[in-house]
């Protein structure tokens, strides 16, 4: 069974080629942010805290029990286009290894493939006289013999068995890169300034992040959740500094929990100054429409 690599890395949210150093990190960085007593206080974070914190565990032990096998880490699949097929062989050097093992002869020491050159011309003369007794016309004796071979039952078939969302189909939404579009839905059929095309689909871009789209035609986007402004043209609005409150409730809507410094949503938050944005922090569980994940406020002159 082959390995997904890239999904591993994806998950990580790291690229391939990185250092088994920088893997550490990157785990243990996610794996605090999303631990479960941070988001006590609301039931859907937490819940969504607690899913992501399976896949970071289950990603980073399959990069970690390769890397103790081979001492690196694997390069992870390349992005499949058009009708081009990758298969990953990484595996098949140590597969041999254990079946040489395996097939040797418990006390002679050889090899079974060059003990069954001397057995076959053997078996083959063995089930041409079963045969010929089975279908000779003898006397009673022979009759009552039965030298017919009943073939063994075949084995029952091999379950596979998959890494928890390694096959699921791949989406891209609100706030993903450029890059990950391309991953998902391939090279767009034309691009107008920040809107590519897909037949009659479009998607939208701004600072290289997806902050719209619209389904049209016969060639549907890959996409997840809801498009701000689905059906139109409309892009949607980005809380910047020095923003509102206002504005921030018309953009990102209520908050979870709000003071007069601090609007909460979930693990993500803003904070303000005199009534206007000065900071904000994005959590990929659950992430603010703005440009960039974090954001300080600007220093005084």
């Amino acid at each position: 069974m082959s390995v997904n690599y890239r999904r591993c890395y994806e998950v990580l949210q790291l690229e391939t080629g990185t250092s088994w150093e920088e893997l550490r990190k990157q785990y243990k960085r996610l794996a605090q942010h999303c631990h479960p007593d941070r988001y006590q206080g609301d039931a859907v974070a937490l819940k969504a805290a607690e899913k992501k914190l399976r896949e970071l565990n289950a990603a980073y032990k399959i990069l970690a029990d390769y890397h103790r096998r081979y001492k690196r880490l694997p390069l992870g699949r390349a992005a499949v286009h058009a009708d081009w097929h990758f298969q990953d062989t990484s595996s098949l050097r140590e597969r041999e290894e254990q079946l040489r093992v395996a097939r040797r002869w418990p006390f002679l020491d050889l090899p079974v493939s060059r003990w069954m050159v001397f057995a076959l011309p053997g078996s083959v003369v063995l089930l041409v006289i079963g045969f010929l007794f089975a279908h000779s016309d003898g006397g009673p004796e022979d009759e009552s013999m039965d030298f017919s071979v009943t073939p063994a039952p075949p084995p029952p078939p091999a379950q596979p068995v998959a890494l928890s969302g390694h096959r699921q189909p791949m989406f891209f939404g609100y706030g993903d890169t450029w890059k990950r579009v391309v991953d998902v839905q391939g090279e767009p059929t034309m691009m107008s300034g920040n809107t590519w095309f897909y037949g009659k689909s479009r998607v939208y871009f701004e600072n290289g992040h997806v902050v719209g789209w619209q389904q049209a035609g016969e060639t549907r986007l890959l996409v997840r959740g809801k498009a701000p402004g689905t059906g139109t043209a409309e892009k949607r609005r980005l809380i910047r500094l020095g923003h509102t409150m206002e504005d921030v409730l018309e953009i990102q809507g209520k908050p979870v929990m709000k003071s007069e410094r601090r609007w909460d949503y979930g693990p993500s938050f803003v904070e303000f100054r005199d009534g206007r944005v000065v900071r904000w922090h994005s959590s990929v569980l659950r992430p603010l429409a703005v440009d960039v994940p974090d954001a300080r406020e600007d220093a005084e002159d």
